[in-house]
């Protein structure tokens, strides 16, 4: 077994550059809630008729052979895609240099979406989660290999169909990977209470103020959120990778159940980088190598709100950017071994948000610190973005705590016309 991890444990890093070219790149995966005005939940498949209409589309199938369930339209660079949830769509850009660039392509993708939404009569929030229709059966999008994973994994599952992340790639080099792993899970926490803005889901406020992430901690313990421990090598992140159950393989163009831990698949048919890749997308934690782009993709902040759309990607580039500063930042406050202390602040930043007692005193003053002065370093403009973390740091108020006072004010349909977003 340890021969197997240690080739693929090879082939995961012969994708990733032993340099990078200067500046540091960003590209992001943007989910968005779409709903009717009353904040019932919408429907994708009604956005690709009218994208296709624009042009230049490339249409892709989930059954391809059949052309019957359309789950992405792509218009040059950028993709429009179905997630697990049939009214969430997820917006991809292309990887950019900067913040600035993000912006530039961020804000033409999205126009587009939402004049595409409104040409059907749904609205886009600027939200984590969808604000009225609860997770069910019948919200999640028909692919085959999603009914295949809710057959495995149950009832959990279903929280996939309403919730919406800001999920951002940056470049990171060969020698980076396994501090990235590593460092940016330990700051889930202080990014979950920094970006939170699903505080209201199933028509009512919820327990969380990151119902996002808290209610995907039901997919089970290092499934989900932050890896247990650190990993001194790659080979050890991968072999707790393997170590885990394996829900879906692919085999004939068909998704089938596993169930076995990842490792059973390994003895028997050595180390498959494909099998492998598909086991490990099913491990949703919080920052997670992605060889595509060479890329470690952060995930636990929610979609942002319309007037802060960059507030989460800037935060993460800049932590990205900051990886052993970051590290030796926590070492010096939390000691040796951080991890259980952090791991037990995400719990309370997923339930309370900027109310959640600090790992330290000052301890996320000192990380949005850094994270400016990471910013400023590139040199590019790119610190006037994290101008809304610090705001909420001052005020601790997140956008979760303004939808909680719009539902307040006039219940989901206040969230609705308070956080859609405008073409």
């Amino acid at each position: 077994m340890g021969k197997a991890i240690e080739r693929l444990a090879e082939q995961v890093a012969g994708h990733f550059p032993l340099r990078r070219a200067s500046p540091r790149r960003i590209g992001r995966e943007a989910e968005f809630p779409l709903v009717w005005p009353d904040g019932r939940a919408g429907d994708a498949s009604l956005l690709w008729e009218p994208l296709v209409a624009e042009g230049g589309a490339r249409v892709t199938y989930d059954d391809p052979d059949r052309k019957h369930l359309i789950v992405r339209v792509d218009l040059g660079p950028v993709g429009y895609e179905v997630e697990v949830g049939r009214a969430t769509v997820e917006v991809v850009l292309p990887p950019v240099d900067d913040l600035v660039q993000l912006e530039a392509v961020s804000t033409a993708a999205i126009k587009r979406l939402v004049r595409a939404a409104g040409a059907r009569g749904m609205h886009v929030l600027g939200y984590g989660i969808q604000p009225r229709t609860p997770a069910s059966l019948g919200l999640m999008t028909p692919k085959q290999r999603y009914r295949v994973l809710h057959r495995t994994i149950g009832r959990p599952y279903l929280h996939f169909t309403t919730t919406a992340s800001d999920q951002v790639h940056v470049d990171i080099t060969r020698a980076e990977l396994v501090d990235a792993i590593n460092v940016m899970n330990l700051l889930s926490g202080p990014i979950i209470a920094l970006t939170a803005n699903s505080s209201v889901y199933a028509g009512r406020p919820g327990r969380y103020i990151s119902g996002r992430e808290g209610l995907l901690a039901r997919l089970g313990d290092h499934r989900h959120g932050m890896t247990p421990r650190r990993f001194a090598t790659l080979e050890e992140f991968l072999a707790f990778i393997c170590g885990q159950t394996c829900y879906v393989l692919k085999r004939d163009r068909r998704y089938v159940q596993y169930r076995r831990p990842f490792t059973t698949y390994l003895a028997a048919n050595g180390p498959d980088l494909a099998a492998y890749l598909l086991h490990e997308h099913y491990m949703w934690n919080s920052a997670r190598p992605r060889i595509q782009h060479g890329t470690i993709e952060v995930r636990p902040a929610c979609q942002q709100p319309p007037d802060e759309p960059l507030a989460a990607a800037a935060l993460t580039l800049a932590l990205v950017e900051s990886l052993t500063e970051a590290w030796a930042f926590v070492r010096d406050r939390l000691g040796p071994d951080p991890w259980p202390v952090m791991a037990a602040y995400r719990r309370d930043a997923a339930r309370n948000g900027l109310r959640a007692t600090e790992p330290a005193p000052g301890f996320l003053a000192g990380l949005v610190g850094m994270a400016e002065d990471a910013l400023r370093r590139r040199g590019r403009g790119e610190a006037r973005y994290l101008q809304p973390i610090r705001h909420r740091l001052k005020t601790r108020l997140l956008p979760a705590d303004r939808a909680a006072a719009l539902f307040r004010k006039g219940g989901v349909t206040a969230i609705v016309n308070g956080l859609a977003l405008q073409a």
